[in-house]
């Protein structure tokens, strides 16, 4: 037979298991842009940032944590990070066409835009990242202070 005291314990990690209402909407969102992003994109450069933005407000969603507030530390960073690879794409295309349209070669500029695109990306990964972490460390505080 199991005590109330089981049962309450055993009720609280699943309630805990769950994404917040916010975090999963972002979810739904980003994870529809992404395939409109990447059918229309070549059609269309704006539609391309439409699966950026996609894949920033995933990772963003998916660096929540268990409370009242779901938008932590790590969701901070990992949006800080994804808007400047938004602005570091932008700037890349922009000075790519500025290249073309110009008679002159390009300069070095596209290049550090790229690799700075890409540094953001690695630095929303790792909050995305750390937010799992976190979160998986906090929940196994929270079933030992049950026990």
């Amino acid at each position: 037979m199991i005590s109330d005291s089981e049962a309450s314990a055993s009720a609280a990690p699943s309630e805990a298991a769950k994404m917040p209402l916010g975090a999963r909407r972002l979810v739904l969102i980003g994870g529809l842009c992404v395939p409109v992003g990447l059918v229309a994109g070549p059609y269309l450069f704006g539609l391309q940032l439409v699966a950026v933005a996609g894949v920033i407000a995933v990772a963003v969603a998916l660096s929540y944590r268990r409370g009242q507030a779901w938008f932590s530390r790590w969701s901070w960073l990992a949006a800080a990070a994804g808007a400047l690879w938004m602005v570091a794409t932008v700037a890349y295309w922009l000075s790519i066409m500025a290249a073309v349209d110009g008679s002159s070669a390009p300069s070095g500029l596209p290049t550090v835009l790229f690799y700075l695109g890409m540094a953001a990306l690695a630095v929303m990964a790792c909050g995305t990242i750390a937010g799992w972490i976190s979160r998986g460390l906090s929940d196994r505080r929270t079933v030992a202070a049950a026990q």
